[in-house]
């Protein structure tokens, strides 16, 4: 796997640093969880079979989410003593899309399917914060789990269907944080993560911006968006894509 062992040496350190740095804190642990299900569409360039042309998706997040999306459901959790901490972030979507153009001419039906799982695991340092506001800055690794398959049937040529899966694992640094509106239980928070660079994919880049209402000391909702890009390629796999859509949140703190 291109970069695997670079990039968990780096998450390994970041964790660690974190880790050690936090237990020689004397303060308490603050913990959050939340539960969410990102409704995100996919546009993009996907190719998993040699010697036939790339596969263009686009599944737009207004006009066809509903209809094309299978499964869509995640989770996010953080651990905090005092400015230091750790979070982790797994996200699972089933995207299908009916209509892969390149292969018109040889098949009629022709069904492109991504099922992935996005695992992130990163240290975290509170730059700037009080109970109010608060600026994080974190660095880790991202793990990456993209099955591809086609469905190829009708027309001149044999039916056929293709599976395939590639796995890797990207650097990740970024910022993130969060804001009560005066003295209203209201709050914006949002984020940006950058990663790969060479080491996994090329390039990857990560925003998202949610307004959340704080109903108790215990819990809050969330209405958001996120757009998410990537850009993978080795040997006969490329995967370029785009991912943008509605968050839906519920979070613990305790």
């Amino acid at each position: 796997m291109k970069g695997a062992w670079p990039c968990g040496m780096v998450g390994i350190l970041f964790l660690c640093i974190f880790a050690r740095a936090a237990l020689a804190s004397g303060e308490q642990w603050e913990t959050k969880i939340a539960l969410y299900s990102w409704l995100a569409g996919q546009k993009g360039t996907v190719a998993t079979l040699p010697g036939l042309p790339s596969t263009d998706i686009d599944v737009d997040f207004f006009d066809d989410i509903l209809g094309n999306i299978n499964g869509a459901l995640s989770l996010y959790a953080e651990m905090r003593k005092g400015r230091w901490g750790a979070m982790t972030d797994i996200v699972y979507s089933d995207i299908e899309d009916e209509d892969a153009t390149p292969y018109r001419l040889l098949w009629q039906a022709v069904t492109s399917r991504t099922k992935s799982w996005i695992v992130s695991a990163a240290g975290q340092y509170r730059l700037v914060g009080n109970d109010r506001t608060f600026m994080d800055a974190f660095g880790g690794v991202r793990y990456w789990s993209v099955d591809s398959q086609l469905s190829l049937t009708g027309g001149p040529a044999v039916d056929r269907k293709i599976a395939n899966t590639e796995d890797w694992l990207d650097p990740m640094v970024g910022l993130k944080g969060q804001r009560y509106l005066d003295a209203s239980n209201i709050f914006i928070n949002g984020g940006l993560a950058l990663g790969g660079f060479g080491m996994g994919s090329d390039f990857m880049w990560d925003a998202w911006a949610n307004l959340g209402y704080q109903w108790t000391q215990t819990l809050a909702i969330t209405l958001g968006y996120r757009y998410l890009d990537v850009d993978y390629e080795k040997d006969d796999f490329l995967y370029d894509v785009a991912q943008q859509g509605l968050v839906l949140g519920l979070g613990w703190q305790f």
